[in-house]
């Protein structure tokens, strides 16, 4: 960094320089010096203040020594193609090129490519799974005793006798045709709970956030999904043809950059660290939560007044001033905005701490419990505190790494796993552009002993030199000769070659994996570049059951949990939520396939007179959206199918009546639900007491 003079009153005006790192250090102790003597004056709200701030201290800190706020920026600037200003400044006293060979960033580019296939393609990867075995409502199975009792007492007063074990075959029969109507039930509503769970996470934002998430993934050592954010926002109704604007919560997820995450130093899990998020408020956004609950209007009145004309800066990272200029945003340490920096802590703090801070006895009910909070700080002053909802207490950030080290939330990414090879074929490329300028034409040697005065040294075709030739002093030498430098790109392209070969092996994503078509040996053929194919995403498989396991699972079934809690009966309560990421990322091409063959397999009489056309129709839509077509437009419902199935058969036989039988058909709808199950069992309960036997008469 470029270094900073601060005038030191002296005796003899002498100024003492220091880097920006240490001015930033000054700036950031006389801070917490001032919030310190401030807090002082105001007892109300220094305990929760001071909590905040002191944990605040603690993480900043441990960044700062540990070196990942550094590693960010080396990130960053890797992925951006750039040097880093000490390097820059040794290239250029060389005087050489300065080109940067992308290594990191076009694997960086070509993994979220491959990440994106799976999570953000057309098929989900999840799902909601119901309950192996759905309990049946009791009437049913009340309906299912009426019926056999009134066919037992049919034959009996027809005089037959009555086999026992028929009756119970019949019992067994009616039950099973109940539970597969509940089976049936129970998936059907599993698949609409599904939808609507995939429309929450729509209409809040998971999808674009995890989009930006997968961005970060390979470039950095960690990303993070934070959510689910409960905000409100308008929503435009109309009643009796009057447009009205309602304010109405909604749930919503994005992306956390990792400059603005900071957790604390011992924590090597989500579920047992403390987190504080850099945020930055507008004014607008202090206005617009003025007088909802667990907002202090009063401390919200303080900071207007305070920061009415300027923002406030705060100081987190030495790196502050670089990565402004890395994400091409307003450079915080030179400039001032009405941009507020604030800190979201999420943490433990006593139920006493929270009575002072003015939460009510009915909010805390014991003063001496550790309750998890979400609590901004603009300064001194606290402007929100709010007890963490979520029952499974655990903040909402979701971190994942590329690569992952045991024992930290931080891992690696692509610019630590291939910084040495990136740095050799910068040194590599660097040299290869320097010779070919160099060896591009050929050296001049001018004599200038032998040069007449005035003489220029400008080459241009048809020159005329003019020399003067003294035998005793100058020899027999040439004014002007010309050599041809030697040329090196084939030695410098090879060893490019070498090392970019070493980044496929490293990174574990290969040229052929992104769509490079040199691919040597097994490649060669279709078989052998899928058997390479296969080989090379398992590293990529490792990576998709993290982000399973660190994003999807949790997200999830905390939102299953808090839908749930908030809007009863949305889910039965027996479901269980399916993540496929890491499977659909191994078996999806396969899986296609064999869906075709087995398509192609069961495309004759005898197999689709076995599924029916209800069954049929569900593997056509099961086929139909794996290949991402929408089949709720090409094929029709079940209602339908069995609409058609009817009127095929009433045209077949015109005119027919009931069937004459001693025995009760089997319902015609064992897919149905239970409901409809009842309905069939009460329609054969009405046959019954027409007059139509249901049991054939025993021995």
């Amino acid at each position: 960094m470029t270094p900073t003079a601060i005038p030191v009153p002296t005796r003899h005006s002498v100024l003492r320089v220091v880097s920006n790192s240490e001015m930033m250090q000054q700036e950031a102790q006389a801070a917490d010096a001032e919030a310190k003597a401030a807090s002082a004056d105001d007892p109300v709200m220094s305990q929760l203040a001071s909590h905040i701030r002191m944990r605040m201290t603690e993480m900043r800190n441990f960044r700062n020594t540990e070196g990942l706020g550094q590693r960010l920026i080396d990130a960053l600037r890797t992925y951006k193609g750039q040097y880093d200003p000490t390097k820059l400044t040794e290239i250029r006293k060389f005087g050489g090129s300065e080109v940067y060979a992308r290594i990191t960033a076009t694997k960086a580019r070509g993994a979220t490519a491959l990440l994106r296939d799976i999570y953000l393609g057309a098929e989900r990867p999840w799902d909601i799974a119901p309950t192996p075995v759905p309990e049946i409502p009791d009437n049913v199975m009340q309906s299912v005793d009426e019926l056999v009792k009134v066919e037992v007492a049919t034959l009996q007063q027809a005089g037959q006798p009555v086999d026992q074990q028929q009756v119970a075959d019949r019992v067994s029969m009616l039950r099973k045709a109940a539970e597969r109507a509940a089976k049936k039930q129970a998936q059907d509503e599993a698949d609409r709970s599904a939808e609507k769970l995939n429309d929450i996470l729509s209409e809040g934002g998971f999808y674009d956030a995890l989009a930006e998430f997968l961005i970060d993934l390979p470039i950095f050592p960690f990303a993070c999904i934070k959510g689910p954010v409960v905000r409100r926002v308008p929503q435009l109704k109309w009643v009796n043809g009057q447009a009205q604007m309602e304010q109405i919560p909604k749930m919503f997820w994005y992306r956390v950059s990792p400059f603005d995450l900071y957790w604390t130093p011992s924590a090597t899990d989500v579920y047992e660290a403390e987190f504080i998020e850099r945020i930055r408020l507008t004014r607008s956004d202090l206005l617009a939560v003025r007088g909802l609950p667990g907002y202090d209007d009063d401390a919200i009145d303080q900071v207007l007044a305070r920061y009415h004309d300027h923002g406030l800066r705060e100081w987190w990272d030495v790196n502050d001033t670089e990565r402004a200029r890395l994400e091409n945003r307003e450079l915080w340490a030179r400039t001032s905005s009405g941009l507020l920096d604030t800190a979201e802590y999420h943490g433990s703090v006593s139920g006493q701490t929270l009575l002072d801070w003015g939460m009510t006895a009915e909010e805390v009910n014991d003063p001496l419990q550790e309750y998890k909070i979400q609590a901004w700080l603009v300064d001194r002053f606290v402007i929100k505190v709010q007890i963490n909802p979520s029952p499974r207490q655990r903040a909402p950030f979701y971190i994942s790494n590329f690569e992952k080290i045991p024992g930290t939330m931080a891992g690696y990414g692509l610019h630590d796993l291939l910084d040495d090879i990136q740095s050799v074929g910068n040194a590599t490329i660097r040299a290869l552009v320097n010779n070919l300028s160099i060896s591009s034409g050929p050296q001049v040697v001018i004599n200038d002993a032998v040069m007449q005065p005035g003489e220029t040294d400008d080459l241009f075709p048809w020159k005329r030199w003019h020399t003067s030739f003294d035998p005793m002093i100058t020899g027999t030498s040439k004014p002007v000769d010309f050599f041809q430098p030697q040329i090196n790109s084939s030695e410098l392209m090879s060893v490019y070659e070498k090392f970019s070969m070493m980044a496929d092996d490293v990174s574990a994503i290969p040229r052929y994996m992104t769509g490079n078509e040199r691919v040597g040996g097994a490649g060669r053929t279709a078989s052998g570049l899928a058997m390479l194919m296969g080989n090379a995403a398992k590293t990529l498989q490792n990576v998709a059951a993290s982000i399973d396991r660190d994003v999807w699972t949790p997200v999830l079934d905390g939102l299953y949990d808090m839908v749930m809690l908030t809007s009863p009966g949305m889910f039965r309560g027996d479901e269980s939520i399916i993540v496929k990421g890491v499977n659909y990322a191994v078996k999806r091409e396969q899986d296609r396939m064999r869906q075709l063959e087995f398509l192609q397999l069961t495309g004759n009489p005898t197999d689709l007179q076995l599924m029916g056309l209800e069954g049929r129709a569900n593997v056509l839509r099961s086929i139909a959206g794996n290949l991402g077509l929408d089949h709720e437009r090409i094929l029709p419902d079940d209602e339908e199918l069995r609409a058609m199935k009817q009127q095929a058969m009433n045209q077949q036989q015109p005119g027919a009546g009931a069937p004459e039988s001693n025995q009760i058909p089997r319902p015609e709808n064992q897919r149905a639900g239970p409901e409809e199950a009842r309905r069939s069992v009460e329609q054969q309960t009405t046959n019954q007491a027409t007059g139509r036997p249901g049991m054939r008469a025993g021995g």
